[in-house]
């Protein structure tokens, strides 16, 4: 890390300055050497005279890494960061070693925080159980030069985190006081931002089995987003919406969520919302609407835009596979769930797990039909046991008859 006499002379040197020069009838030459070589600390007239001479502010010689460097440094991280892929920990360890040495000397400034961000970010994939202070510098950062929105996103980075560890009682908490502290202090948030955090707030809502306040919480915020003319989430509100509505056997108005869902879908042209709202109607289709044939058209649809939107096909095998074997197509369930191998990493609500560990159920059927009752076992207490600390939608009920079912036809044999 340069020391203030290197970062003096790296910008005289930069300036073309002669020490003679730079020194001019204020300094002696002698003097600006030591200072160079941090042999004598400048006085601040001496420093401000300094960095009059070079052309820069004093603040900016005091830093201990410069507001060039430092700007610098973001614009390779940005540069790295919106390159990489969730879930990449060899090029996120490579933005973490870029940004680690100047971690303790950062200056309060939005390239900073922003960096600091990254950082946590970062960090978080590799593994780093540290990410949180450096989120939490960031965020003390936003708060002091008034950055609300960037100010927000640092706890939709950690709402992120705890989701993914399935702390959603945590989530809540923590949007809840997001939330308290925005009224407590009167914080100028967005219109935008403020339909986020209803957003975030019925999502965990309904994660912690708060469904009915979840729902309406859902309705209220959808409405606001169209008083406002607010996209943001949109279309996440109506899947969820929709799952609400199905699981309340409401189908009237499942219908009506996945119209504003199509109707989003038009409006915005985007393959990844194309691509998910056949998911959702194959899962309609599938498990409330018993129209298996209509589950396989709309699965289709989705994988035409898999490449396109670059989406996990897991997805795709997972959906289709059931419907082949709702429809009694059992050799043609069992290829195609022979593809579907995991759920998606980015699958973390309780309400898409649930969906997904539901269809690995299925795959377990499918398998122990063909009398492969050890696979299918395996699969069958991999979907329960992963399910087991979510909380209890219909899903759950076909997940924990499938695993008992299967574990039964397993102690029979063996007997």
């Amino acid at each position: 890390m340069d020391s203030l006499g290197a970062r003096i002379r790296k910008l005289r040197k930069e300036r073309k300055l002669t020490l003679e020069a730079l020194a001019a009838d204020r300094l002696t030459k002698g003097m600006l050497s030591q200072i160079e070589n941090d042999k004598a600390k400048p006085s601040m007239e001496s420093l401000d005279y300094i960095a009059e001479r070079l052309g820069v502010k004093t603040s900016e010689l005091l830093e201990q890494v410069a507001s060039s460097d430092i700007r610098h440094l973001l614009e390779q991280a940005e540069n790295m960061f919106a390159g990489v892929t969730y879930g990449d920990v060899d090029n996120h360890q490579q933005i973490v070693d870029v940004i680690h040495p100047y971690i303790d000397d950062l200056p309060l400034s939005y390239e900073a925080g922003r960096l600091l961000y990254i950082y946590a970010y970062a960090q978080y994939v590799v593994g780093c159980t540290t990410w949180e202070q450096p989120l939490q510098q960031a965020r003390q950062i936003f708060k002091e030069i008034n950055l609300w929105s960037h100010w927000f996103k640092t706890f939709i980075l950690q709402l992120g985190i705890f989701s993914e560890n399935r702390r959603y009682n945590d989530a809540y908490h923590c949007i809840l006081q997001v939330k308290e502290e925005i009224e407590r202090e009167n914080y100028q948030l967005d219109s935008r931002d403020k339909g986020k955090v209803a957003y975030y707030i019925s999502i965990f809502q309904l994660a912690i089995g708060e469904h009915e306040a979840g729902k309406q919480l859902i309705n209220e915020t959808i409405a606001y987003a169209h008083q406002n003319q607010l996209f943001s989430h949109i279309d996440d509100l109506y899947r969820i919406g929709a799952y609400c509505a199905m699981i309340d056997g409401d189908f009237q108005q499942a219908d009506h969520m996945m119209m504003k869902l199509e109707q989003y879908r038009i409006f915005v042209e985007q393959a990844n919302v194309d691509a998910f709202i056949y998911v959702l109607k194959a899962h309609y289709y599938n498990n409330y609407k018993k129209n298996y044939e209509q589950a396989l058209i709309a699965i289709e649809h989705f994988n035409t835009l898999t490449d396109s939107a670059k989406l996990d096909k897991n997805f795709y095998y997972a959906e289709k596979g059931k419907a082949l074997y709702l429809l009694g197509r059992y050799t043609d369930a069992h290829k195609v769930f022979k593809q579907f191998t995991e759920i998606p990493i980015l699958v973390t609500h309780p309400y898409d797990l649930l969906s997904m560990n539901e269809c690995l159920s299925y795959k377990a059927l499918c398998y122990a039909h063909f009398g492969e009752l050890t696979s299918a076992y395996e699969i069958a207490k991999q979907a329960y046991m992963d399910s087991i600390d979510l909380i209890d939608l219909p899903y759950k009920q076909k997940i924990e008859e499938t695993y008992y079912a299967i574990k039964d036809q397993i102690d029979t044999r063996h007997y």
